[in-house]
């Protein structure tokens, strides 16, 4: 999923200009009415335009995009509602449109703005016309399961409507309300049904169930159109990124054009006509021919293990060491890593062969290659290293992999959240390190899960860099042990020498317990609104990440904005011996066809017949072992390290991946 990395900025400027220009031109067709000043031919369809064009205003702060500033977005939204609705509530309908995003183009009782494309073409405009009854008849339905708070608002918005217009009626000035407000905000409402809601999601066929082809972009006079539509011509985007400010969309649309064709987005004219991404690169003459398509992605190197000697094994916290390779000059292109990705280690511990995967913890700016360990009960290596392993001796290490990551860019001014468990900090500290150091407009929140201070990782290095950065980092320790000594007040013996040494310790906050899905739920409400950043990245145990991850989701954070990675995946699949599937697999630029048994999955099989696979955790979590089916299919029962997409493009993890099919052909080298 493309991510396009725009910031949100603290306020929207044009969101800003927008309302203040819809109130000026209220007032000015509003004068002329009392006034008569002015026909109704020129009054109506200017009180009409304000409907619009506020609806738009309404529409950021439903999504928080009109700024990071929660305050902002709730005032603006319920400043520009009166002009689109006024006897509905900010809330109602912050309600009712995120329930068409999460039920694009389901029936209209699931969809509320399905309602404007279902049923015979002659209804379709009485359709538009009555959108407001419609979402009415939806939210009643469901106003028992509403927060108490938004019933209340939303009652005490709908009887002062209504008193406010018997009063004008009562002393005489029925007319103007109609006028006024009655007649040009239906035909306003009528507009905005037909562009916002009909025009991108009519017709769509079987791909409308696709995220990427839940709605269209109508390409074309975007000169005209874009400020016509105020950017909802290319409504795709802003399905696919909420979060994103109208006035950006076009700028998304380019920056990730290739990314979203690849995936037969629905497009069209703006005058109608269907295209195919092929067509559509021929009509903006990025390539060739009509049949062309993108070049194909070059395909995966073989991984082979490398000797490197460690050059340091450093005591890091109670149970957990760092070990620093030397990593000689001619390997120095074939180790250079993204910070996030990790390293597997293959040695011989106790006559027998393990790997393990390390994430890195260095910055790629430092020019060492370290990884952090940590002793697990029972764990071969990490005894093997915490106890035995010292400075001299020579490990077997693939090179740098993963999908974890984040590459930074200096000018980018972004703000990340990563919530990290335990030894799941070792890839975030890379990360958070790396990418504020190099992006000077960058801030950060680290969320650290640990039992206690003494079994820590990196906490004073974490503490040193919080204070380096003078604010851009922000970290909570949750401490599950209440007698850890960390969440006692500490008390100064000398009072600070600086401002800044004074402000540091705010940099650092200790809270006890865990953190669980309704302290996270409390700081996406507050100090942390997902439209307030820019990605997440999760790192620790299964059970952290996927409460996380629901939270998130829950939330309407998109998928594309959340990254994550378990250091445990799923327990080994045991199969049976009786013969199953026939199976082909292409390693290292050769292949082999081998006999699996019924549930082996096809790395066991792999290895069982002497196929030098890439293999690391055999739970699904690290991804060492992708790849791609050729022939054949596949299940699996987790896929941790792969997402959708790629799981839908072919993509299969070999440690959990089983045979369905009688035979089956895979290629880790794609």
């Amino acid at each position: 999923m493309p991510n396009p990395r725009i910031p949100l900025p603290v306020v929207s400027v044009p969101a800003i200009l927008l309302f203040l220009g819809g109130v000026m031109v209220w007032v000015g067709a509003t004068w002329l009415v009392v006034d008569d000043a002015g026909p109704l031919w020129l009054t109506i369809p200017l009180h009409a335009l304000v409907t619009f064009t506020m609806f738009t205003v309404l529409h950021e702060s439903t999504h928080h995009a009109a700024g990071q500033l929660t305050w902002v977005n709730e005032l603006l939204g319920r400043l520009a509602m009166p002009f689109v609705a006024a006897y509905g509530s900010f809330p109602l309908v912050r309600y009712i449109h995120l329930e068409h995003h999460r039920n694009t183009n389901e029936d209209a009782y699931t969809d509320p703005d399905a309602w404007t494309a279902h049923g015979p073409w002659w209804q379709l405009p009485l359709r538009w016309l009555t959108i407001d009854f419609w979402y009415a008849r939806f939210y009643v339905a469901r106003q028992r399961t509403r927060p108490p708070s938004e019933r209340i608002e939303t009652a005490a918005v709908v009887a002062l409507t209504l008193a406010a217009f018997a009063w004008l009626i009562a002393s005489g000035h029925g007319w103007e309300p109609l006028v006024v407000y009655l007649i040009p905000q239906r035909l306003g409402l009528a507009v905005l049904a037909w562009w916002f809601d009909w025009l991108p999601h009519h017709d769509l066929g079987a791909r409308r169930q696709n995220r990427f082809g839940a709605t269209r972009v109508r390409v074309g006079l975007e000169w005209l159109m874009t400020p016509i539509m105020l950017c909802q011509n290319y409504h795709l985007v802003h399905h696919l990124h909420p979060a994103i400010p109208f006035y950006r969309y076009l700028r998304a649309w380019k920056d990730n054009r290739d990314a979203y064709l690849a995936r037969d987005v629905p497009i069209a004219t703006a005058w109608g006509r269907e295209l195919t991404s092929s067509e559509y690169r021929e009509w903006r003459q990025l390539t060739g021919a009509f049949d062309e398509e993108p070049p194909a992605p070059l395909p995966r190197q073989p991984s082979l293990f490398h000797s490197l000697r460690v050059a340091e094994v450093r005591p890091l916290c109670e149970g957990a060491v760092t070990v620093t390779f030397d990593v000689p000059e001619r390997l120095r292109e074939t180790f250079r890593f993204t910070p996030g990705q990790h390293l597997v280690i293959r040695a011989e511990v106790d006559g027998e062969e393990v790997r393990r995967a390390y994430s890195i913890c260095s910055t790629p700016d430092s020019g060492q290659l370290r990884i952090a360990i940590k002793h697990q009960i029972g764990g071969a290596f990490s005894t093997f290293a915490t106890t035995e392993l010292a400075a001299g001796d020579v490990l077997e290490v693939l090179p740098p992999d993963g999908a974890f990551t984040l590459a930074p860019a200096r000018g980018r001014g972004g703000r990340y959240v990563a919530l990290a468990a335990g030894s799941g900090i070792t890839p975030i500290l890379s990360i958070l390190t790396t990418t504020l150091l190099n992006e000077p407009n960058s801030k950060a929140t680290l969320l650290y899960v640990n039992t206690s201070g003494a079994g820590t990782m990196f906490a004073t290095e974490l503490g040193a860099l919080a204070a380096k950065l003078g604010g851009r980092l922000h970290v909570v320790h949750y401490r599950t042990d209440e007698r850890d000594p960390d969440l006692r007040p500490q008390r100064t013996e000398k009072p600070f020498d600086t401002v800044g040494e004074a402000l540091a310790i705010s940099h650092e906050r200790y809270q006890r317990g865990r953190l669980d899905g309704t302290r996270l739920r409390a700081l996406l409400q507050a100090r942390l609104h997902p439209a307030k950043v820019n990605d997440w990245f999760l790192c620790g145990p299964r059970e952290l990440v996927d409460m996380a991850r629901r939270t998130l989701a829950d939330k309407d954070v998109p998928e594309e904005n959340v990254h994550f990675e378990l250091f445990q995946g799923a327990l080994p699949v045991r199969p049976s011996r009786r013969p199953g599937p026939v199976l082909t697999v292409t390693a290292g630029g050769k292949t082999a066809q081998i006999p699996a048994t019924v549930g082996e999955t096809v790395l066991s099989a792999a290895l069982r017949h002497g196929v030098d696979a890439p293999y690391a955790c055999v739970g699904g979590a690290c991804g060492t072992c992708r790849a791609t089916v050729v022939r054949g299919s596949a299940r699996m029962d987790v896929h941790y390290a792969l997402g959708d997409e790629e799981v839908s493009a072919g993509q299969i993890l070999t440690c959990r991946a089983v045979a369905t099919s009688p035979e089956l052909s895979v290629d880790y080298d794609r």
